[in-house]
């Protein structure tokens, strides 16, 4: 008896605490939910702290936020309660729709809308949370579907939810989640809740005539952890884009309701059945491929479609479309990758403007099926493919893959990857056409054009067959520094011949449209620098315009939808950041250690050139500020001498301000800043620990080189004297993660890690941008107290012209000397006989290092 009254004051204990609870609970986040974001979130037990501002920002979820108060409402060792101003938000743009019907529960006239998002991961033992949440009683579970309406999905970990409730039913919501009684009929566990504010529009995978949720039962199921936890795929992306009339010619051995099913049936579709029978019959391949030369509208672009093999497919994918992606015009295709396990079971040559292969090894019968495609119309591309052999008789000259030297029409004696066979063009098939492309320096052909004889009105297959490896990158595949080089030399030719290829099979490849400009964003770690600048720059602003000679400015504190950006009127929003599509600010400021210089950021995602933002700033600037303007790409980059500098993602890209007090020894030796700033690039690297031997150098007068082989990178310096200074801005712009269609500083990195069995990791922009500028403030700073010794002392140490012989060619025949860099930066060298110096102004000279000539400005 006394037990059972202890049970009792126990469970009444414990009903009386969480009534408590929960009463605490409902007032602290109705209190709080119209001010901001209320977060509801786990505590750890070890630690029991939770910094939300810090969590907030390291989350892929929610956009990166400047300026967060957070306050604490409720922590009990289990849960936290925070509340945030201003609201959290989320920006729908690279989120996937929920199907339109999917909700239970629908918003009245009466309620005030909630816009949640449920932040979940996989419990670590799946089979113990299962237990637990079979023990919630039905009367206290809490099914998301039945107090909310889903609004998009973005696969994890975390995985994330949005979704749009009442009130009263965000309140429901937090209260279950406390009492763990939240159901999701996943294998994914809630581990925070946040009330959001949304931006743009998430992506509807499915048609809206696809399907239609009729019952309790079928929404349930449809909202399947599989829609966030897979990847998307071929398969899974033309299952969601097809229409049920779409599916002739795919057999089932169970019959499946196309405008019935969820995502699961479209799996089985899309695989095999449970007895494992191939789903789609080679020898009904009703999936005509679409043809190119035809006018036809399609209601989705055409799709490039890449085939891998079975090895290390995904890499090799990647890899490739990055390839493609720089050759074909972005706007008309969709480049996927077929999956091995797809090729039989997936209609993909519907919509397939063409099928590329990379994998020399087909199996499963897969070369039959590609045959087929062929004879139905497709056309494909073959880079060393078995599948060659169904079409031309091949002769095996080498036991592997080497470099051979190459003639592709007007592309003559051209080094390039090759396989190891040939192609005999002596074929007496009177189905086929075959006409010889290319051959090697042995005159063996590598490079066939198949073209199906068909009559006048069917369709005609075409085909390349390419022992020419265009697949393949140089960084991958060079075994020592002398076949890199090789390939490097010749990697902007590869991307012209496979452009060639691509156009011959009917693939768009003219040059797209560029990049649509956007808005400027002022950006600074320290807000006093901020506050600083703006009231620097009061005096000059007429209703808020900062006007200049190319470009003018305009000052918003936040974005409006009315802003228009121009190449001659940039707006700069001077207090709401929005996302940075090219560039982390956040990496920047990790890495800046300056005292001025870069500590004010003008940053903007597409701009014409960063040099003319700062020609009507630098003079407002406060001495505390050293301004930089960032680009994450530029369409009009400007080198030396009017030089276009093209600007591609990956590309580090700024233009920084600096003053140069005339007083002092760089004062009179300016040129010497854009030999500072080439140095502080190459430094920037060779300096990290384990990337001292880093094969970067430096070309007089502003080149940045990998050895003495190729450019990636350079800087072009203006200035102008007043008032007892030097006012200058240094443009500069290296190669960073832009492997193709030349070189940059992360295939050096992989080429040495080969060459010495090292695994240094790669580099990023903000990381080398922000070490560049601690390193040209501390070059300049030694520069102005000790002269120029100590810095050209480390400067020819990078440099590729020691001692070397040269002629100019305003002196005929005579040689010269390098000596080195004179005391205004210019280059000196010495006639042979020792009786001529001269000194080779910067600008607009050039030294050409493959002649050991330097090209002297004409006046």
């Amino acid at each position: 008896m006394f037990v059972s009254v202890g049970y009792l004051i126990i469970a009444a204990y414990q009903w009386y605490r969480n009534r408590v609870r929960h009463s605490m609970v409902h007032r602290y986040i109705s209190s709080s939910l119209r001010l901001g974001s209320v977060i509801v979130q786990r505590v750890s037990p070890l630690t029991q702290a939770v910094d939300v501002k810090q969590s907030l920002c390291n989350s892929k979820l929610v956009e990166k936020i400047g300026y967060l108060g957070v306050t604490e409402l409720f922590n009990d060792d289990e849960i936290s309660i925070s509340q945030t101003v201003p609201k959290v938000q989320v920006n729908l743009d690279k989120w996937t729709a929920y199907y339109k019907d999917i909700g239970h529960a629908k918003l009245t006239a009466e309620d005030r809308e909630v816009v949640v998002l449920l932040e979940s991961l996989r419990p670590a033992d799946v089979e113990t949370f299962a237990e637990q949440q079979s023990h919630v009683s039905l009367n206290k579970s809490f099914h998301i579907l039945d107090h909310g309406h889903p609004v998009a999905w973005n696969t994890g970990p975390p995985f994330g939810i949005v979704m749009q409730c009442s009130e009263s039913d965000f309140l429901t919501l937090c209260l279950s989640f406390i009492d763990n009684a939240i159901i999701m009929e996943e294998d994914l566990q809630v581990n925070r809740i946040i009330s959001i504010q949304t931006k743009g529009k998430a992506a509807n995978l499915v048609n809206s005539d696809l399907r239609e949720v009729t019952t309790v039962e079928d929404a349930s199921s449809q909202w399947s952890n599989e829609s966030m936890a897979d990847s998307v795929s071929l398969a899974n992306h033309e299952a969601m884009e097809m229409s049920s009339q779409d599916w002739e010619g795919v057999e089932a051995e169970n019959e499946v309701d196309m405008n019935n099913s969820n995502i699961e049936d479209m799996d089985i579709v899309m695989g095999e059945s449970g007895s494992g029978e191939i789903m789609f019959d080679p020898n009904d391949f009703s999936m005509v491929p679409p043809s190119v030369d035809s006018n036809e509208k399609y209601s989705k672009p055409p799709n490039i479609v890449v085939y891998c093999g079975k090895k290390d497919a995904t890499r090799k994918f990647e890899s490739l479309k990055q390839v493609l992606y720089q050759c074909v015009h972005n706007d008309c295709y969709v480049i996927y990758h077929l999956k091995h396990d797809e090729v039989h079971t997936v209609p993909w040559a519907e919509n397939t403007a063409l099928l590329v292969l990379t994998e020399e090894n087909l199996y499963d019968q897969n070369d039959d099926i590609i045959c087929r495609y062929f004879e139905k119309g497709g056309r494909l591309i073959s880079f060393g493919s078995n599948v060659d052999a169904n079409f031309v008789p091949r002769r095996e000259l080498y036991k592997g893959p080497g470099i051979r030297i190459v003639n592709f029409e007007e592309h003559k004696n051209i080094a390039l990857l090759c396989g190891r066979y040939s192609y005999m063009m002596d074929t007496n098939r009177l189905d086929i056409k075959v006409k010889g492309l290319a051959t090697d320096n042995k005159e063996q052909t590598v490079v066939v054009e198949v073209s199906q004889n068909v009559a006048e009105q069917a369709p005609a297959g075409k085909a390349i067959l390419s022992q020419v490896l265009l697949d393949q990158d140089p960084t991958d595949v060079a075994l020592n520094q002398d076949e890199f080089n090789q390939l490097k030399k010749y990697n902007p030719t590869r991307f012209q011949i496979l452009t060639l290829m691509l156009t011959s099979m009917g693939i768009r490849c003219e040059q797209v449209s560029q990049p649509e400009l956007s808005p400027c964003f002022l950006l600074t770690n320290d807000q006093a620098n901020k506050v600083r600048f703006i009231n620097g720059l009061a005096s000059q602003l007429k209703s808020g315009f900062l006007k200049s000679t190319s470009v003018s400015l305009q000052f918003f504190p936040r974005l409006m939808s009315e802003v228009t950006v121009t190449p001659s009127v940039l707006p700069v929003v001077t207090d709401k950041m929005e996302n940075l599509k090219y560039f982390n600010i956040d990496e920047y400021w990790d890495n800046l250690t300056t005292t001025k210089l870069g500590n004010v950021v003008l940053y903007t995602d597409v701009v014409p050139s960063t040099m003319p933002l700062l020609d009507g700033l630098m003079y407002s600037e406060p001495k505390s500020v050293g301004l930089i303007a960032i680009a994450g790409r530029q369409t009009q980059g400007q080198g030396r001498g009017g030089n276009s500098w093209l600007s591609p993602e990956g590309c580090a890209m700024f233009s920084l301000h600096v003053r140069i007090e005339l007083e002092n020894s760089l004062g009179w030796a300016v040129s010497y800043l854009q030999h500072i700033t080439s140095l502080a690039v190459v430094e920037s690297v060779r300096t990290l620990p384990g990337y001292e031997n880093v094969d970067l150098r430096l070309k007089w007068p502003n080149d940045i080189y990998y050895s003495d082989k190729m450019k990636l990178g350079g800087v072009v310096v203006k200035s102008s004297l007043m008032g007892g200074a030097c006012d200058a801005i240094i443009g500069c712009g290296f190669n960073v993660s832009n492997t193709n269609p030349t070189i940059c500083i992360n295939d050096i990195i992989k080429l040495y890690n080969k060459e010495h069995n090292t695994s240094l990791p790669m580099l990023t922009k903000e990381k080398l941008l922000a070490r560049t500028v601690n390193l040209i403030e501390e070059f300049i700073k030694d520069f102005q107290l000790n002269g120029r010794t100590g810095f050209c002392k480390k400067y020819y140490q990078r440099w590729l012209h020691g001692n070397h012989q040269v002629q100019l060619d305003t002196e005929g025949d005579q040689v010269f000397t390098v000596q080195g860099v004179d005391e205004y930066g210019y280059l000196e060298i010495k006639s042979k006989d020792g009786g001529k110096t001269i000194s080779v102004q910067p600008d607009g000279n050039s030294y050409d290092m493959m002649r050991n000539l330097i090209h002297m400005k004409t006046h």
